[in-house]
């Protein structure tokens, strides 16, 4: 291989991994390359190098060698570029304002308008603290910008001759509707108080969708040059990596507008909303042979389940005390598996444990974004995929754990297929009161926007979080690395579970972590006994 494909392969590899030095004949996995990492690199590839590689080509134990060498085979064998990725050629131009078919990531959300509950727990968004002058003014026009930059967010949803479509509003159209929901609240004895209260009331909205906006942007004013930014969106819409792409351009937005630049608006971001729902037969079929037999209901809690999902629920939050980020990367590396995985094969023996189930499924989210052209873009992609894992009580919790990460990198690698097709095609029974396939869902992450201070404006920004009042399943867990520090956020439907249970959840979950680390050789069978007889401990004091 040339040593300029190398050199410019290992910055680039270093980028997407965040580190100082990329072993080139180690795994990338083992070097802390995530799911989200390995989609981030196929995308670069074709940006950088105009090479066409498809994710699962890399959701294995692959290197920056194989990688290197990869890149230049086909550099040479396409005369050194690549044809226009597959994924977004096939999507035919259409004239401005065509009525196009849901993607059927999209449609799992269109038949969710009709219960309004539901409707709003799908309701997704992100809530920021600003700390300065900040210029309202400035942020309408930000908010204008972004709406003729992103088309998606002016989509309206309806369905044509019984088909159910979306369609774009042209700017001049949605502009009026267009606007910042400003409250002063510098004046209330509890503005975060106060400010909580609204921001659950907020996230109730349930849109219209044949009438966009189908989102809301809110300001709080709680102290002197205080601000709390709220943005609610309804998730037929985009996903939540779209709060990145719309911080980002938030961001440089305001910059530019306070420095005075000229108004210049950029061409519109092209709309791909089929580009993460193309699957093969064998995508589908590997799906319907994993759920032939369907999986048994997991129970985790002693009250009555209502006869209809309510979808009310809280949010338990805390940081794991003494688990640090770096103690956790330790035990991944010898295992040789990502950190998600990691997390997660603790979040599926937990719930064993609490269950009595040992074959669990749980819902993992994938982000499905690995063409370059869908990166910036405002719109739906992230596929749930249900993972089933089978607890066998004599397997050493190690290779458990490597029997998870194998078990997410084979979901990935088939991670195309749109789960609400699953669910159709094994004609499940319609529950009222449960999730068709799976309960409980698992999403790990790593935040790398913490506080955000800003020379040029004098701004200082905090991603926060606020209540919303809902859950989308019985118990979800989003774990969080900021550095060092390790985070449980656990959303919980109310009909089922207290506080005090959400928080007695979280400590078991540290405490499957806390056993994995001291000794991953444990049988699953030891692990889980040792798990049940702590809940067992706990509960004269939890009834207390």
């Amino acid at each position: 291989m040339s040593t300029d494909t190398a050199q410019r392969l290992a910055t680039l590899c270093k980028e997407i991994l965040r580190i100082d030095h990329v072993r080139p004949e180690a795994s990338l996995v083992l070097q802390g390359a995530s799911s989200m990492r390995l989609m981030q690199l196929v995308a670069r590839l074709y940006e950088d190098f105009d090479v066409i590689v498809d994710l699962s080509e890399v959701m294995g134990e692959v290197t920056l060698d194989w990688i290197a060498a990869m890149v230049e085979e086909r550099r040479a064998a396409d005369g050194g570029g690549a044809a226009p990725m597959p994924a977004l050629a096939e999507e035919a131009p259409r004239p401005a304002g065509a009525a196009v078919p849901l993607s059927e990531l999209q449609l799992a959300f269109w038949e969710m308008r009709r219960y309004a509950p539901a409707m709003c727990a799908y309701n997704e968004g992100v809530s920021h603290l600003v700390k300065g002058d900040l210029d309202l003014a400035v942020c309408k026009k930000v908010l204008v910008e972004l709406v003729a930059l992103q088309p998606a967010l002016r989509n309206a949803y309806l369905e044509v001759d019984g088909v159910a479509v979306q369609r774009e509003v042209p700017m001049a159209e949605i502009e009026p509707s267009l606007k910042l929901e400003v409250t002063d609240l510098s004046g209330h004895p509890d503005p975060m108080a106060e400010c909580a209260a609204q921001h659950r009331a907020m996230y109730a909205t349930r849109f219209d969708l044949s009438a966009p906006p189908c989102f809301r942007v809110a300001v709080w004013k709680v102290g002197e040059r205080r601000w709390v930014v709220s943005w609610v969106v309804y998730h037929i819409v985009t996903d939540w990596w779209a709060v990145d792409v719309l911080r980002r351009g938030a961001a440089k937005l305001y910059r530019a507008l306070m420095a005075g630049a000229p108004e210049s608006r950029p061409p519109a971001v092209p709309q791909a909303p089929h580009a993460g729902t193309r699957f093969t037969a064998e995508d589908e079929a590997w799906w319907l042979a994993k759920f032939q037999t369907p999986p048994r209901p997991l129970t985790l809690s002693s009250r009555p389940r209502p006869l209809i999902k309510s979808y009310a629920g809280e949010m338990y939050l805390q940081e794991l005390q003494g688990i640090s980020a770096s103690r956790m990367e330790g035990l991944r590396e010898r295992l040789a598996v990502t950190m998600s995985s990691l997390t997660y094969a603790a979040f599926s023996l937990l719930l064993a444990a609490l269950s009595g189930e040992d074959d669990v499924t749980v819902g993992v989210p994938f982000l499905n974004r690995q063409h370059a052209d869908v990166q910036d873009t405002v719109g739906l992609f992230v596929n749930s995929l249900p993972v089933r894992m089978k607890a066998e009580h004599g397997v050493a919790a190690a290779d458990y754990i490597r029997a998870c990460h194998g078990e997410l990198l084979e979901a990935f690698r088939h991670g195309r297929y749109p789960s609400f097709r699953l669910m159709r095609q094994l004609k499940l029974p319609t529950r009222f009161n449960r999730a068709p396939l799976y309960d409980h869902l698992f999403s790990y992450y790593e935040n790398t926007v913490v506080d955000v201070v800003c020379d040029q404006t004098k701004l200082a920004v905090t991603e926060i979080e606020l209540p919303r009042g809902t859950s989308k399943y019985d118990l979800s867990l989003f774990v969080t690395r900021t550095g060092d520090r390790l985070d449980c956020k656990a959303e919980y439907t109310t009909a089922l579970f207290s506080e005090e249970e959400a928080a007695a959840f979280v400590s078991h979950y540290q405490a499957v972590l806390e056993r994995l680390l001291t000794d991953s050789s444990v049988t699953v069978g030891e692990l889980l006994a040792t798990v049940r007889a702590r809940v067992q401990h706990s509960l004269p004091q939890q009834r207390a």
